[in-house]
């Protein structure tokens, strides 16, 4: 057996033992949470025979470990419960918003990377120059501003001011016609509000990997063999300075799936992080529950192709063993 085959294995058998500690934090918090999503449901003047028969229906009415244990069967046969507010499996309604923030997400980052590689590469072979200096400045400041600060400036400006974006709603464009625009539109203010600090952490990050790529012997080498700078920066010193910079971008953008209240909210954008900002308001547990499995799991399966995607980026890099 290969030792990639052998990491791979390994990282799929730990995956079961997150899985049970992440869903026994989180049913562990839901249960002293105050409200009672019965009685919030069915309202104070509810009979009390009304209450206990839709609390033997979700399985309230058992202790706790009891609900858990049902709750863990269920999961691994793919039910992940129903709605207590809406009534609908709670696997359909994950299935239904997963894909939109999945979008929005995977916008946000092709946003973020797009600004921030070419930034992150300049910055560090320009160092201590006035480019350097504006790219770092620019870096500090989309750290600074909140996501939810910078997406009502962007309502504000782009698209109540000037109109040139739609203040919510997919699909839905500024003139009404159905085009390529009026598709790609909607997206531009959330994946702008959404990726800005992810562009600065990746324009940093690349530029300190890059700082330090560019300080080892092989690169001196590649210089002295006659390479130009553009061939020296290209195939050997970001090659190898991309390995933290994919590592952020595993870890954020599964992060980011289910991360998206706020952007989402302030956008109004049905994906998963406003149906589960929603449900925690209504204590909809069975929502919160579903929603938080599905992120950890999306977010352990991306960990799982960047840690093996670090073999195509540096050979050096072996499973189980150091390479000489």
């Amino acid at each position: 057996m290969g030792s990639s085959t052998a990491y791979l294995l390994r990282r799929l058998a730990q995956a079961p033992f997150v899985l049970v500690v992440v869903t026994l934090t989180i049913f562990a918090l839901i249960h002293v949470t105050p409200g009672d999503p019965i009685q919030i449901m069915l309202g104070m003047e509810t009979s009390p025979e009304a209450v206990e028969a839709l609390r033997r229906q979700y399985n309230f009415d058992r202790p706790l470990h009891e609900q858990y244990v049902i709750w863990v069967a269920n999961a691994i046969r793919g039910d992940l419960g129903s709605s207590i507010r809406q009534h609908q499996p709670v696997t359909q309604m994950i299935a239904q918003r997963f894909p939109i923030s999945l979008q929005l997400a995977t916008a946000a980052m092709l946003f973020a990377m797009l600004i921030a590689l070419p930034a992150g590469i300049f910055s560090a072979i320009r160092r201590n120059t006035w480019l350097d200096y504006v790219l770092t400045g620019l870096s500090i400041g989309g750290l600074s501003i909140p996501n939810f600060a910078l997406a009502l400036l962007l309502v504000f400006v782009f698209a109540m001011k000037f109109g040139w974006f739609p203040i919510t709603g997919i699909g839905a464009s500024t003139s009404g016609e159905s085009t390529l625009w009026g598709a790609i539109a909607p997206f531009v203010l959330p994946a702008v509000a959404l990726g800005t600090q992810q562009t600065a952490i990746l324009a940093r990050l690349l530029r300190s990997s890059m700082l330090d790529v560019l300080t080892q012997d092989y690169i001196r080498t590649a210089y002295a063999k006659g390479l130009s700078s553009r061939a020296v920066i290209l195939r050997n010193a970001v090659r190898n300075a991309l390995i933290p910079v994919v590592t952020y971008i595993g870890l954020d953008l599964g992060a980011m799936v289910g991360g998206t209240i706020l952007t989402e909210t302030v956008f109004n954008w049905p994906g998963v992080g406003l149906t589960i900002f929603q449900a925690i308001n209504l204590r909809d547990w069975p929502i919160v529950m579903g929603g938080v499995v599905i992120i950890v799991f999306l977010v352990m399966l991306i960990n799982l192709v960047v840690d093996i995607s670090y073999a195509f980026l540096d050979p050096r890099i072996r499973y189980g063993k150091v390479a000489a």
